[in-house]
């Protein structure tokens, strides 16, 4: 049977509700992109700030002093975009990013996170073979107020050209069987975040992998979890019109790409990252890193990865954040967010379009537990038998993500260049400090994918709609429809707040030169200060 397109699915679902997803549901978010477009952001050069029309000069009005919580002086609190020179960006001056077509230097993570204390391996292929050198650089806010830190250089490594590519069928999964060129032991002196490996050589070519820093068993204020079964999900190394596939995209053997039909339906852990290294979308992460770790929160991180594989106590913490796009959930890690909220563990979602997908979690081919992801989506699932369901929507496992969030997915937002986002109920707590009115509306929030609030399903937490912005998306026969994004809070039983931005863009209001909004950072502090028990009236 041939499934009805997205924009068919699209009215299907807005008329219909949740009884209309199945039928229809993989069309409904079939948004990969083309390979062309896989490193890059949905607006601007890389890192989401291109929009000449952006809002401000990415400052605004200073705020009170709150105590640094790694230092312990006081600074002011984050109300302007963090001063962030970009060093540890592949493209950085004097640097030429890599791409997977001329592959002169690329490399990968032996996992997604990593303890203090721990080591990790970096496997890294150069071509021609020559020495190469891995800098290591923090995101978020260093000692010295900057949105990144060098931290650690290694000395020359040798290099050489490793073993070519394999893709393993039918799953069309693309490995790189490479050797672990340098082991880096983390220092236990070094401060748990969000990190990224940059890969030089002495031509200045540069890649990059971003990992994790965690501290386990310490409790904190906030535990920021970082998608990377998403930024998997999406990977499409290598674009080289042949053997690249992610989990929505793969090569024809014209060169062309195909979709649904010919992508993969397992990716592999084990191969870098398309073209410079950055997964798409994790500006949104970085965005958020910046602004967080300038408030005054104490803050851990860990990748989705360490929710699944049962790392993570979330009652060491006060508010769970999934800091960007997390579009692709196992039951483990369902389960986790679950048992989180009944027990009084607050979350909240940044981006749009989460919990999604339910997929697995597997070792590679070698054994190694967690280096691999399969959805299947539309296509039979060989192993959904004796009980595993299948790797499909959680809608069609009559467990739509609304029933956790409050709100889910609605569509793609079409609209050339970002929209306003429209408030409301600014009588709420939420809003306090802003000086908004209802239908006041904040520029260029409302980007990328969108969610809202389906009255027809049942179950799950009610939702207070804290923002109502009108868009376009797809409709039938190639016409544009206005679909609604919605910004909504909950409460569980527990006293557990649940947040979901339900838009790419909010972070960017956060710490995105350009796109900077004081009255989003204050909301975002309310919420944060809410969920921590920092206010409570």
């Amino acid at each position: 049977m041939h499934a009805p397109s997205r924009r068919q699915s699209l009215l299907i679902l807005g008329s219909l509700g949740l009884a209309a997803v199945a039928g229809g549901a993989y069309m409904l978010e079939n948004h990969g992109g083309a390979a062309e477009d896989a490193a890059k952001p949905l607006y601007g050069r890389g890192h989401g700030h291109g929009d000449p029309h952006a809002h401000g000069d990415g400052e605004s009005e200073g705020a009170e002093g709150v105590p640094d919580t790694n230092t312990g002086e006081t600074v002011p609190a984050l109300s302007v975009a963090l001063s962030d020179d970009g060093a540890w960006r592949p493209d950085a001056e004097g640097y030429q990013a890599v791409d997977d077509e001329g592959q002169q230097i690329k490399g990968y993570a032996s996992a997604t996170s990593i303890n203090l204390g721990e080591s990790i391996d970096f496997h890294v292929s150069v071509r021609p073979s020559q020495s190469f050198t891995v800098k290591f650089y923090r995101l978020g806010r260093s000692a010295a107020g900057k949105g990144s830190e060098l931290v650690f250089t290694s000395p020359k490594i040798s290099g050489r050209t490793q073993a070519g590519l394999k893709v393993t069928e039918p799953t069309r999964t693309v490995l790189a069987p490479w050797q672990s060129s340098y082991t880096l032991k983390v220092p236990a002196t070094w401060r748990g975040g969000l990190y990224v490996a940059t890969f030089e050589t002495a031509e200045k070519y540069r890649s990059c992998v971003p990992f994790v820093v965690r501290e386990d068993g310490k409790a904190a204020d906030l535990l920021v979890v970082l998608p990377f079964t998403t930024y998997q999900a999406y990977n499409m190394y290598p674009v080289d019109k042949s053997i690249g596939a992610s989990l929505y995209n793969a090569y024809l053997p014209s060169g062309k790409e195909g979709g649904a039909d010919i992508c993969s339906t397992r990716v592999s852990f084990d191969r870098p990252y398309h073209q410079d290294g950055l997964p798409r979308l994790f500006e949104l992460d970085q965005a958020f890193a910046q602004w967080v770790e300038a408030q005054p929160y104490t803050i851990s991180y860990a990748s989705g990865i360490d929710l699944h594989a049962g790392r993570i106590d979330p009652t060491l913490y006060k508010a769970m954040v999934f800091s960007g796009h997390d579009e692709y959930w196992s039951p483990q890690m369902r389960s986790v967010l679950q048992g989180a909220l009944t027990r009084g563990v607050s979350a909240a979602f940044m981006a749009a379009n989460n919990i999604y997908w339910n997929i697995r979690v597997d070792p590679s081919a070698t054994g190694t537990e967690h280096r691999q992801v399969t959805c299947y989506k539309r296509h039979p699932d060989p192993a959904a038998t004796g009980g595993v369901p299948p790797t499909v929507l959680w809608r069609d496992l009559n467990q739509p993500e609304q029933q956790i969030l409050g709100s889910m997915y609605t569509a793609i937002i079409t609209d050339p260049k970002p929209l306003p986002l429209v408030v409301s109920t600014t009588s709420h707590w939420f809003w306090r400090g802003t000086g908004l009115k209802d239908g006041e509306q904040i520029p260029h929030l409302v980007a990328g994918e969108a969610d809202k609030v389906f009255p027809r399903v049942k179950g799950g937490p009610q939702a207070t709609i804290l923002a109502a912005s009108p868009f376009t998306a797809e409709g039938p026969k190639d016409k544009p429809i206005t679909d609604t994004q919605q910004t909504v809070l909950c409460q569980y039983p527990s006293g557990a707040w649940i947040f979901d931005a339900g838009t790419f863009h909010w972070n960017h209001g956060l710490s995105t030169p350009g796109f900077v909004d004081k009255r989003i950072q204050t909301a975002t502090r309310n919420l944060l200060d809410r969920m921590t028990g920092k206010t409570t009236a």
